[in-house]
């Protein structure tokens, strides 16, 4: 191929001179490289196995999801993350405003919390919130209390302590030591004395909270099939304020809040 082309371009040489020749021939040799680089990579990518192609289609979403990113920052007071392997900062200062009920929460997520069981009210459900803030001592108290509660069932300490932290985290390690963390239920429900088990989900209250909680800001904390990343079985329950940007980025994606921190952490926000 080059060959003819050497010999064309000698001719037009002849006629308008070396310089154009050279310019020319370079010109053609640079348009075959392309092609040829580009068939290559075309051939390349139809090699590819289904487990290549399928790694490729994961690390595209993976970028896609980093570009999408809101621009926050893990230092944000809404993204604290508080569990089991990240217990509180004892010395954190965090302003909680005390509600009607007594239970006290952020006085940052307060207006959004109101008018988020404002509006449940007009849909008609009678949201009452059962447990917000928790100081380290109180969950110790609570912790202690399962455990003891699971012995008098005749279970051993270490069964007793396992299915303890199934549901409750360890003193430090309660997402409620922030307070930004709710556990709501409806009136109906609470009258029926089932109290905080995952079966609240069947009712109709509780899909609207679900349903409509990113609007003000809030997630599903410990939702279903985010056991393993959580640490906690799943709560129906149990709603956690991170803002509204956040909270809409983590339900598109449906990610748990430390799916959620490792995202922001890898793209250095």
């Amino acid at each position: 191929m080059y060959k003819k082309f050497a010999v064309l371009f000698v001719s037009i040489g002849l006629l308008s001179g070396c310089s154009a020749v050279e310019n020319t021939v370079s010109d053609m040799t640079q348009k075959i490289t392309k092609t040829e680089t580009a068939t290559s990579a075309a051939s390349s990518e139809k090699s590819l196995t289904p487990a290549e192609e399928q790694q490729l289609k994961k690390e595209q979403e993976h970028q896609a999801m980093l570009d999408e990113l809101p621009d926050v920052s893990t230092a944000d007071w809404n993204l604290l993350l508080v569990n089991n392997e990240k217990p509180i900062d004892p010395d954190l200062e965090i302003p909680l405003t005390t509600l009607p009920s007594g239970y006290m929460i952020d006085e940052r997520m307060k207006e959004d919390y109101d008018h988020w069981l404002e509006a449940a009210s007009k849909a008609g459900f009678n949201i009452v919130l059962a447990s917000s803030y928790r100081s380290v001592d109180l969950q110790q108290t609570n912790y202690d209390s399962s455990i003891q509660r699971y012995i008098d069932q005749d279970y051993s300490e270490e069964e007793a302590k396992k299915k303890t932290e199934d549901y409750i985290a360890l003193p430090g390690g309660s997402e409620h030591h922030t307070g930004l963390a709710v556990d709501i239920v409806d009136d109906e429900w609470l009258d029926t004395g089932k109290g905080l088990i995952p079966e609240y989900d069947t009712q109709d209250s509780q899909h609207w909270l679900v349903d409509h909680m990113t609007d003000y800001g809030f997630i599903l904390r410990y939702p279903q099939g985010k056991e393993k990343e959580t640490g906690i079985e799943y709560e129906s329950w149990h709603f956690r304020y991170v803002g509204v940007e956040n909270a809409k980025y983590i339900e598109k994606y449906d990610l748990s809040l430390e799916e959620y921190i490792d995202l922001l952490t890898e793209a250095g926000k």
